[in-house]
This record gives structure tokens, C-alpha cells and sequence, in this order.
């Protein structure tokens, strides 16, 4: 893609952000955008998809309920607002459903993460081809560094914007 394209796209997504706060329009092909990658990020914290699901609308309904006081004018600004929700949406359903050590029983127990089925090829160079083992070495990870691994590998959000996330949420935190 050359420059002149990648600012076309940049402006074109930068306009839709301030259309979408008058325009239902703009505002519905923002969702459209950025839905299948909330529900992505949200279903790699969170293993279970209906739970994914759930966390992915309580997103868009904050979205929507406080696009009049984003102060952001940029795509970059408003995808950063939106994974910072995102991140608090999938912290608070943590808390207040299921410890993660459930969530991986179940994911297990669906098979989800069923080794037959996603067991790597020998062949195969994708790192990711072995979910199980790389799901077992996330967990291990504290709740930060975990943010940071999903926003980065799932929502392939630059490291300046997971920058931005992660210092609103330990912000936040010291709020609470």
C-alpha cells in the first residue's frame, strides 16, 4: 500500500469518526468496522463465545451511550476508546462471572481447546498452531500483561495505542 493510500484511508476513517456523531450512518459503518475485532479480542480473553458476545454488545452499547462526550477526532483516538472499553468490559466480566481458571475448564470441556483438533502440524511454521499451550502460557500472565498481549496479537492495535489503553486503565484503577 503506498503512503498516498495509507493517508487516504487515515483521513477517510478519521472523517467517519466525526461523522459518526451526528450520522447514524457513519456512526453504523464505525460498528461495522470494528465489531469482528472487538468480538475477536473479547473472545481471546475470554475463551467462551457467548460470553464474548455478551462483552462485545456491553461495548458498543457504552459506545454509543458516550460517543457525544468522545473527545477524540481521529480513528486512532476512537480505536484506542474503544479497546480500553473493551478491556474494562472483558476485566468486569471476569470478575463477575467466572474466575479464568473456570472459563478454561469450560473452554476445555467444549472442546475448544480439544488437542486432536488444534494440535499443531509438524509441517506447519505458525507459531500460533498450538492454541492450548499458548492459551496455558497467557494465563500465566497478570491481567496488564495479558491486555497487552491480546491488544497487540488479536486487535493488532499499534504499541503506542495498547501505550495509551493501558495507561488510561491503570489510571482508572488508582481511581477505584
Amino acid at each position: 500500500m503506498s503512503d498516498e493510500s495509507s493517508d487516504n484511508q487515515s483521513t477517510d476513517g478519521d472523517d467517519l469518526v466525526v461523522r459518526a456523531r451526528t450520522d447514524r450512518a457513519a456512526f453504523g459503518s464505525l460498528f461495522d468496522r470494528y465489531y469482528p475485532r472487538v468480538l475477536r479480542y473479547c473472545r481471546r480473553r475470554l475463551f467462551d463465545l457467548s460470553v464474548a458476545e455478551d462483552a462485545t454488545s456491553e461495548v458498543f452499547l457504552k459506545v454509543a451511550a458516550h460517543y457525544v462526550e468522545f473527545a477524540g477526532r481521529t480513528e486512532t483516538d476512537f480505536r484506542c476508546w474503544l479497546f480500553r472499553i473493551a478491556t474494562n468490559a472483558v476485566h468486569a466480566q471476569l470478575r463477575q462471572s467466572l474466575r479464568r481458571q473456570e472459563l478454561w475448564e469450560a473452554a476445555a470441556r467444549s472442546g475448544a481447546l480439544d488437542r486432536s483438533r488444534t494440535a499443531p502440524d509438524p509441517a506447519s511454521t505458525d507459531p500460533l498452531s498450538d492454541w492450548p499451550a499458548i492459551y496455558r502460557a497467557i494465563l500465566e500472565l497478570n491481567d496488564r500483561e495479558q491486555s497487552i498481549v491480546m491488544l497487540r496479537f488479536f486487535a493488532d492495535l499499534s504499541h503506542e495505542e495498547i501505550a495509551n489503553i493501558v495507561r488510561s486503565e491503570e489510571h482508572t484503577s488508582e481511581l477505584q
